[in-house]
């Protein structure tokens, strides 16, 4: 008779375990959901700015947030994903030569390596701002890499492109 209650005990924490981990899980994301309809209804312009920052942070929706405020220099602080942080220190990067910011440029790729999904399209930002600064041979220099590591790639024929315009040039 001991046996069985020790057995009926071990069901009822496993049942209560599984159910405990499921209404966590549910809770979750009913949250989830509450704040992704605050950025729908931010997205409509009926939450202001500081209402929906102070909804999303520590959320997967701030850097979503940020990015759409424009607030690029921002978010990748707020990520722990690698591949996701260089996403936007390349959308930080863009909007930087939007905004004619053409030495912070230069001064960033550093952090990016060559196996990383993004590196072509944060060189060639590097390569288009050295133009802009009037550093034709290190911008030839940048494309001629492109062209040799990314054969038959969009930055590869971009770089071939470039290379011929800017060698006409001289």
């Amino acid at each position: 008779m001991r046996d069985f209650y020790i057995f009926l005990g071990i069901i009822f924490a496993v049942v209560g375990g599984v159910w405990l981990y499921n209404f966590t899980k549910e809770q979750k994301i009913n949250r989830l959901k509450e704040i992704s309809y605050k950025v729908h209804l931010f997205e409509k312009g009926k939450i202001s700015k500081e209402e929906i920052l102070k909804a999303t942070k520590e959320t997967p929706f701030y850097p979503y947030v940020l990015a759409k405020l424009k607030e690029f220099d921002k978010v990748p602080q707020t990520i722990e994903d690698e591949n996701l942080r260089k996403f936007y220190t390349e959308r930080l990067l863009s909007s930087y030569y939007l905004k004619g910011k053409y030495k912070d440029i230069v001064e960033n790729p550093k952090k990016f390596k060559k196996e990383d999904f993004n590196y072509p399209s944060v060189k060639s930002l590097e390569a288009f701002s050295f133009e802009k600064l009037e550093k034709k041979t290190k911008a030839i220099a940048i494309w001629f890499s492109l062209k040799e590591n990314y054969p038959n790639t969009y930055f590869g024929n971009l770089a071939e492109i470039k290379l011929y315009l800017l060698r006409g040039e001289k």
